[in-house]
């Protein structure tokens, strides 16, 4: 019997001494995964952007996220976030992700003037971060000059049929397009060719520019005219069984006119 107790004695001193060494490598094991699991701090940039731009221009912007030892860090999503100015919240435009090199590239289109970052929201790895902030400006596009206008304005009739006397907007004569072009752009011209061709000053041939109108006479009055585009052509609608297109101007005995 005291044989017996004495090792139920050691038995249980070794299941005690087991449950406290347990208990310590539990402890360390504890401390370790703690340390483990502690987010690391992380720098995010933003590379300058131009400014300002013009209206409806896409920008890319781009910047690099790094660990406080300056490493990459990569495959996180960050997003490109925007606000109007400082008292505003920011929203988010777009998203990306890094690259390898901890590298992210966000395209953006320009409408407002606005201030721009990078933001990255951290994981269980990273602390989050955020760029400095930048400024872009937006401006409105310049209008096209007069000249460009009533040419855009031709070419939208682009496949429209020829009919003798007519003004538009589904079929046109010489003469009735230039007015329709010219209309466009707050011009209103007489109705016939010859009328215009009296109507506006000559331009020599040298200065002529897109918008400037094209007449061709063949000496017994003006039979033709059209809207010059540039290198040598113009659109016009020619004749019965033909459309609004550009033509090329194939003769030399013509003048040029200017509204604009």
């Amino acid at each position: 019997m005291p044989t017996s107790s004495r090792n139920g004695s050691h038995r249980l001193r070794r299941i005690g001494s087991a449950t406290i060494v347990g208990a310590a490598g539990a402890g360390a094991l504890l401390g370790l995964s703690g340390t483990a699991s502690a987010a690391e701090p992380t720098e995010q940039t933003i590379d300058a952007a131009p400014t300002p731009v013009t209206w409806g221009t896409t920008l890319t912007f781009t910047g690099q996220l790094t660990g406080t030892d300056g490493s990459p860090v990569d495959e996180r999503p960050v997003d490109l976030e925007w606000r109007g100015a400082p008292d505003q919240p920011w929203s988010v435009s777009n998203a990306g992700t890094t690259d390898a090199n901890g590298a992210a590239a966000i395209p953006a289109t320009i409408t407002d003037s606005a201030e721009w970052r990078i933001n990255f929201h951290g994981d269980r790895a990273n602390e989050s971060s955020a760029s400095p902030v930048i400024n872009v400006q937006s401006e409105q596009p310049a209008p096209p000059p007069a000249g460009q206008g009533i040419v855009d304005a031709a070419a939208s009739q682009a496949g429209k049929p020829y009919a003798y006397g007519a003004t538009g907007p589904d079929t046109y004569d010489c003469s009735g397009l230039t007015q329709f072009a010219h209309r466009q752009v707050g011009i209103e011209l007489p109705r016939t060719s010859s009328q215009q061709r009296a109507a506006l000053p000559d331009i020599p041939k040298a200065e002529m520019a897109p918008g400037d109108l094209v007449f061709f006479d063949d000496g017994g009055g003006v039979y033709h005219t059209g809207v010059y585009a540039g290198n040598n052509q113009m659109w016009a609608a020619p004749e019965t069984g033909d459309v609004v297109r550009l033509q090329d101007i194939w003769t030399d005995q013509y003048t040029v006119g200017r509204a604009w």
